[in-house]
């Protein structure tokens, strides 16, 4: 576990023990998915987590006005996991959809024909949805984990990515981006993992 500007770096083992043992006050009723797009994998060396981590904290703050970092948590390609905004606060995520959510970015483009998901990075991305659904008692459904794609950016309103939407996160994010994708392609391997490896 390495701290560096208020991240902390952890690998998935790690990530279980920590989030089992730290205390958070916020009611947590979502758990939203999305990709960075940008960066992607192109710009990921194998050691640069802080270094990208802090981009996006500037892209944020500067160009988007935030108050911080918009997500709670990044995975990375190599499996490794850093912390973002506190978890006591809502993201900058999803436009009137982040009372009560934690946010994960990915990071890469996982649109058809672009970055190819690495092992490690699936492998720490089931487990984190999963160790969070333990964690705060969240059933594995498509209400409790969401998908970018499935909200208007501009409204917030849900309409399962019928119309003016992103792909986040991404076109073939396990399988594809839309509703039943995350149902018969996503949400049965997060289940599996809490089955296998209750947390």
């Amino acid at each position: 576990m390495i701290k560096r500007s208020g991240f902390t770096k952890l690998k998935i083992q790690q990530f279980e023990e920590w989030i089992t043992s730290i205390k958070i006050v916020r009611k947590v009723l979502i758990i939203q998915q999305h990709h960075t797009q940008s960066p992607n994998y192109a710009h990921f060396d194998g050691n640069n987590h802080f270094e990208l981590q802090e981009r996006m904290k500037s892209f944020h703050i500067l160009r988007n006005g935030w108050r911080d970092i918009g997500q709670h948590f990044t995975t990375f390609p190599d499996g490794i996991i850093l912390t973002g905004g506190s978890l006591e606060r809502s993201p900058a995520c999803i436009r009137r959809k982040n009372a009560n959510a934690i946010c994960i970015e990915h990071l890469g483009n996982f649109d058809t024909g672009r970055d190819e998901m690495t092992d490690e990075h699936r492998e720490t991305i089931i487990r984190l949805t999963a160790m969070l659904c333990s964690r705060f008692e969240l059933p594995v459904n498509t209400e409790s984990i969401v998908y970018h794609h499935w909200f208007d950016p501009d409204t917030g309103q849900r309409n399962n990515g019928a119309e003016n939407h992103k792909s986040c996160p991404g076109t073939n994010f396990f399988g594809g981006n839309k509703v039943h994708d995350c149902l018969n392609n996503f949400l049965p391997l997060v289940s599996a993992r809490l089955h296998e490896h209750p947390v």
